[in-house]
């Protein structure tokens, strides 16, 4: 389902207060807190800074979706821990969003807002080229957030990201081998925040996800060269 690049912010949505509360916390029970990243705090995060581009889209008259972006962020990963191909979804994000489907299957939840979250979930896959609506947008740039975010936090979280793979593994995996993996992914993180239809959603240096005043993508290049030269101790 497609929408204009703002027509979905000028919608009456009927999400309440009350019900983003109960459908956000269901989510949790689908983290495994023994995972170093990808837990519910890490889902905490990405509602947080789908919190912040929403105050800032607000403050220029837009209506916003922000609870159903929240319910989204919620879910965006759950189920992460299981096997995604065994129950039939090529992508993990897939799984995360046909879980939301299913919990919400008799819920009193619009079908536009049901598609606002299943849309952005799916959005969050690495290899989603075609990022169509803003609420994809804004969820795309919150789950990335930290690769273009403070050096010290990103350090620590590649830390996470490559502990947690080597738990989901069973096998170690040395720095460099995280550090070539995790490289691609960076430039091409970097450059989807640079591209032209993020910039027409948000003025990029005017967003408090960026530090010190300067674009994503300059932070997040800078970030890898900080990564390349890390020596983790183990």
């Amino acid at each position: 389902m497609a929408y204009g690049r703002f027509e979905v912010f000028k919608r009456d949505l009927t999400l309440t207060d009350e019900q983003v509360l109960e459908y956000s916390a269901q989510a949790e029970k689908h983290y495994r807190p023994d995972f170093a990243y990808h837990n519910w705090n890490h889902a905490l995060e990405v509602a947080h800074g789908t919190e912040v581009i929403s105050n800032k889209l607000e403050t220029r008259g837009l209506t916003v979706a922000r609870g159903a972006l929240a319910v989204a962020a919620a879910w965006h990963d759950a189920g992460y821990h299981e096997d995604h191909k065994t129950k039939g979804f090529e992508t993990k994000e897939l799984y995360s969003a046909a879980l939301l489907d299913e919990f919400l299957e008799e819920k009193p939840v619009g079908e536009l807002e049901k598609a606002i979250m299943r849309t952005a979930i799916i959005a969050t896959w690495a290899g989603h080229k075609e990022l169509r609506t803003p609420y994809e947008l804004i969820m795309h740039r919150s789950d990335t957030a930290n690769i273009g975010g403070p050096t010290d936090e990103f350090l620590e979280n590649s830390l996470k990201l490559r502990d947690e793979t080597e738990f989901i593994t069973g096998k170690p995996l040395s720095w460099q081998k995280y550090v070539d993996g995790a490289a691609g992914f960076i430039k091409m993180t970097a450059d989807e925040h640079d591209c032209e239809s993020t910039k027409h959603l948000i003025d990029i240096k005017d967003t408090t996800i960026d530090v010190h005043d300067m674009p994503f993508s300059q932070q997040a290049l800078l970030n890898l060269e900080a990564l390349k030269t890390f020596e983790p101790k183990r």
